[in-house]
């Protein structure tokens, strides 16, 4: 099992880096088509916001534990550890539940934006958006990854 996590956790960066590298090539290509040889070519502004969009989902849902994201939680560390299980349990449920809710919406509108592709690249906008599908889903199951632990006896780590 350890080997299975390791080998999904080389995979999800190796994504991240391929998008990231990606998103790079197209500005530097951009950059120096624009000021280096003053013929600026379009698409490369397509590719960009394409691979933002997968960098930004992909790494959020997928290679950033929650306890690393950005949050404001001044008032939640001040409280005594019982009772942050208590706001962990209650705000990791509410983040699956309305996650889960939205779910099979954003589903629905990822399958409908097949219909559609960009503009100069001619990518179907499903396959641009669908890492917002992953996304949903990576942070559904870290939620209720979350919510085992803070059930669980060794709630203490998870605080």
């Amino acid at each position: 099992m350890a080997r299975l996590k390791v080998a999904w956790r080389h995979l999800a960066e190796g994504v991240a880096a391929l998008a990231f590298a990606t998103l790079f090539f197209a500005f530097i290509v951009q950059v120096a088509s624009r000021y280096v040889f003053n013929a600026p070519v379009s698409w490369t502004l397509e590719l960009c916001a394409i691979a933002y969009v997968w960098v930004v989902f992909w790494s959020a849902g997928v290679l950033v534990p929650e306890g690393r994201h950005i949050a404001f939680d001044v008032l939640y560390h001040w409280l005594p550890p019982r009772v942050r299980r208590v706001v962990a349990i209650f705000l990791s449920a509410c983040l699956a539940a309305v996650y889960l809710a939205a779910l099979p919406g954003v589903l629905d509108y990822v399958r409908y934006l097949g219909r559609r592709s960009t503009m100069l690249l001619h990518v179907r906008m499903d396959l641009v958006y669908a890492c917002f599908a992953i996304f949903l889903v990576a942070v559904i199951l870290g939620a209720l990854v979350r919510l085992g632990g803070l059930v669980g006896s060794r709630w203490r780590f998870e605080i």
